[in-house]
């Protein structure tokens, strides 16, 4: 076998794992437009060529992934909208400050009295989003939570005050 027959097996060899890691994530929502490209890709490198795929299918798989970015972006709209109408807005959640680190929710604070993590109470700041990861962080006293971790949200009551 020559050098070249070598090398082109190699890359045969590269493509055919690649393919097979790209099949087995399919499903799991692990698959992202990089690796949907290298699966269609390897799907027209592998294909039969006495059944070749048509190009009515690959229009088709190429429309599911615009469809796909787009779902993602509008999903990612909503939540910064629905996150901004929070402004305002007394809300209590967990208190597990945004890692912006590790760009995670941080370990709670832990009551060991009622062996409950501890809730934080007040009005929510500020809005911040995240497009990458698709969270929406809201800002309460000065520090940032992710806003799926609120539990309750209500409208602050005026301060009272007494007439003296």
């Amino acid at each position: 076998m020559s050098n070249y027959d070598t090398l082109i097996q190699m890359q045969n060899n590269t493509n055919q794992v690649q393919y097979q890691a790209s099949r087995k994530n399919l499903g799991s929502g692990k698959l992202d437009r990089e690796g949907f490209i290298r699966l269609i890709m390897a799907q027209l490198q592998y294909q039969d060529p006495t059944e070749p795929k048509g190009n009515a299918e690959m229009l088709s798989q190429q429309l599911q992934l615009e469809q796909a970015d787009q779902m993602k972006e509008i999903v990612s709209a909503t939540k910064f909208s629905q996150a901004g109408s929070m402004v305002g807005k007394q809300a209590t959640l967990m208190d597990a400050r945004w890692d912006f680190t590790n760009k995670t929710t941080g370990t709670p604070e832990w009551d060991y009295q009622t062996n409950q993590p501890k809730t934080v109470t007040g009005v929510i700041e500020a809005v911040q989003f995240d497009a990458q990861l698709g969270k929406a962080l809201v800002r309460i006293n000065g520090n940032y939570y992710d806003a799926d971790a609120i539990q309750q949200l209500s409208v602050p009551q005026p301060a009272t005050t007494n007439p003296g």
